[in-house]
């Protein structure tokens, strides 16, 4: 009779026994992912506590609902928002506020607080990578950026409205300096040419 008892004590529990799975990795877009966590036992559950923790091993809480079956549908508000639908095998949830650097192993708790016997269970953890979105620019940036286009503009139209003068300046510079240096290329020929001459005209005035 006592091992019977002790049987049905042990077998019991153990038959109500709760299940939570996760998926091993999930990726979240706009800063909102979605985590899907599935629970099983043979009871069917009318009232639920869900919680989410950060870390393998932390016990930083995420968000927490209560949920009555009747009305399936909750949200959460904080610094990370959770909203979703809880059925009888499964969490369905929606994650906002998440940035680059939360990217972090997510760990799902579900309790069972009615019908009794109280059952609790919290999940392996799924990887929940954030992809960092571009940082686009704002009205206020865009003006700036209209501004520095316009001043630049301003500044060619003021080296445009001085007209060719230096281009000019430039042209008679190179000019003169190739007038003279052709100049003294022809006298330097020139000497070139008759120093020879001379020399003949002295060895006939010799003979």
């Amino acid at each position: 009779m006592i091992i019977t008892l002790i049987r049905i004590f042990i077998y019991i529990p153990l038959g109500l026994a709760l299940d939570v799975s996760q998926p091993y990795r999930v990726v979240g877009n706009e800063r909102e992912v979605p985590l899907r966590c599935s629970f099983s036992s043979r009871l069917k559950p009318e009232e639920m506590q869900v919680s989410l923790y950060r870390g393998s091993h932390g016990r930083e809480k995420i968000c927490s609902a209560y949920v009555n079956l009747s009305e399936p549908y909750f949200t959460t508000v904080g610094t990370f928002n959770c909203s979703g639908k809880i059925s009888s095998k499964r969490v369905d949830m929606m994650i906002s506020g998440l940035r680059g650097n939360d990217t972090d192993i997510y760990r799902c708790e579900i309790e069972i607080i009615f019908p009794p016997p109280y059952l609790r269970k919290i999940g392996n953890g799924t990887i929940v990578y954030i992809q960092e979105t571009p940082i686009c620019s704002n009205a206020s940036t865009q003006s700036q950026i209209q501004g520095q286009n316009q001043a630049l503009e301003r500044e060619n139209d003021k080296y445009i409205n001085i007209g060719p003068l230096p281009l000019l300046y430039a042209i008679l510079i190179v000019a003169s300096c190739s007038f003279i240096l052709q100049m003294i290329t022809c006298k330097w020929r020139a000497s070139v040419s008759t120093a020879p001459m001379l020399s003949q005209k002295e060895r006939y005035m010799k003979f």
